[in-house]
């Protein structure tokens, strides 16, 4: 006999602005949805989704990014396969953290203070998973943002240094990330709405880059099927970069959040589903094979292996061209940080309120001054922080990726917290254990390498 839930939590404060007759009209906008054909079945979806959007926007931040083009110019097309398996394990973690907030309105830092303790919810999931990882690789998202806001405006014969160009980027994430939770709901979709329109335009000018430079179509087949990883070190540090990646403690915690945001319910499991699908998954893998193959055919073909992205995306750069394809590299490029930046941010302000108890207001100086913390990260144009420290914290944090795991895992399984919307998938709970058993061999293997241990 199965244990019935417990009372549902009150909404999430955020959606509480949201009218009750915005969304209902939702759940009947879905219902009818269910009932047309694809193709405007899929328009309908790409209109009301959102938090997977989010989620994509954030995951392709400069780490990400870097990384892709670092395998991309050290190793061509060899890694490819890397991007659809992290992100494909990732996917089903992320689905536990859509189902906490869809069946029960469960905020997962509540269920794992409850159950597992504050330890690990408000301690390990909330501040340090999140909030400490918004913050510190928000340095790395500024460091990348302005430099290629200084090499946009060269091309287009502007001089704009980074010691100058920093308060625009600053004024534009800050807008961005003020506006969400605002204005009775529209302001989570105007960001929403900027996080698609961002990803589309990643999508155009790196996929028109790749056109100019061309492709091995046999060897990118390959590469994106078959297996191999590299010998050495700075092999291994690709490797483990690209794996942690891919989706970790702040990707989980925000989707639960921008679900319970948005005010999402059992209704909306289908657009959950449609989201992470063409939302967050399509285009992680998309931009990342992308951005791999474009470095493999240049960069990797003429043996040039910078070490940072400003140094990549200048040495790509001459091989473009000199008319409209570097100046649109450096726009889409220029979107990744911009995005990373407003996704993260967003990110640390829930995170410190559910660490904390406080309620989201995002008309309070408390909600402003936790959502704008990460943007300390200014501070990365006089104080440039390597991009190999990113790779480097986010290979340490993957001990924390696989404490909170095990968390999740845990609580996905577990009547006395979900009742009967706990897994009876072994599908469902294979993946969720693979995924845990990758982010805890990142980390041993991180360690090992950092002892020279590793052959």
């Amino acid at each position: 006999m199965t244990r019935e839930r417990g009372p549902t939590p009150p909404p999430y404060a955020l959606a509480q602005q949201i009218p009750q007759t915005d969304l209902d009209q939702e759940v009947i906008d879905l219902a009818r949805l269910r009932t047309r054909p694809v193709l405007p079945r899929l328009a309908g979806y790409l209109r009301l989704g959102g938090p997977g959007f989010m989620n994509a926007a954030l995951t392709l931040g400069a780490g990400t990014l870097t990384a892709s083009m670092l395998t991309g110019a050290t190793f061509g097309y060899r890694m490819l396969w890397l991007t659809w398996v992290s992100m494909g394990l990732g996917v089903f973690m992320m689905l536990a953290a859509a189902r906490f907030a869809c069946r029960g309105g469960h905020g997962v830092i509540d269920l794992q203070n409850r159950w597992h303790g504050r330890l690990v919810g408000s301690v390990m999931t909330a501040l340090v998973g999140t909030l400490f990882v918004a913050v510190v690789f928000n340095f790395g998202q500024y460091s990348l943002g302005t430099h290629l806001l200084e090499s946009l405006a060269s091309a287009l014969g502007v001089t704009l240094p980074r010691q100058i160009n920093w308060v625009l980027y600053t004024a534009l994430t800050s807008w961005l990330i003020l506006a969400y939770g605002r204005q009775a709901g529209r302001g989570a979709r105007l960001v929403e709405t900027v996080m698609k329109t961002s990803i589309a335009v990643m999508l155009l000018s790196f996929g028109l880059c790749l056109v100019v430079v061309g492709v091995h179509w046999q060897e990118a087949l390959r590469g994106l099927f078959i297996p191999w990883l590299p010998p050495g070190g700075p092999g291994l540090d690709l490797f483990i970069a690209s794996s942690a990646a891919a989706v970790g403690v702040m990707d989980w915690f925000l989707l639960n959040y921008a679900c319970l945001a948005r005010g999402w319910g059992r209704h909306h499991e289908p657009l959950v589903r449609f989201d992470m699908t063409v939302g967050l998954c399509v285009p992680f893998v998309l931009v990342n094979w992308i951005i791999a193959s474009v470095f493999a055919a240049t960069l990797f073909e003429q043996g040039l292996q910078p070490d940072t992205a400003p140094e990549l995306a200048a040495a790509l750069t001459p091989l473009l061209g000199t008319t409209w394809a570097p100046v649109l590299f450096y726009v889409g490029f220029l979107a990744v940080p911009v995005t990373t930046t407003v996704g993260m941010s967003i990110a640390a302000a829930m995170a410190l309120h559910a660490a904390m108890g406080w309620t989201p207001d995002p008309h309070s100086w408390r909600w402003r001054v936790s959502a704008l913390l990460p943007q300390v990260g200014f501070l990365a144009v006089w104080y440039p922080n390597p991009i190999w420290l990113i790779i480097v914290i986010g290979a340490f944090l993957s001990l924390t990726n696989n404490i909170v795991g095990w968390s999740f895992f845990l609580l996905l399984n577990d009547r006395r917290a979900v009742g009967d919307d706990r897994s009876r998938s072994y599908l469902w709970n294979l993946g969720i254990l693979l995924q845990i058993t990758l982010l805890n061999s990142m980390a041993i293997l991180y360690i090992f390498n950092r002892l020279d241990w590793w052959v």
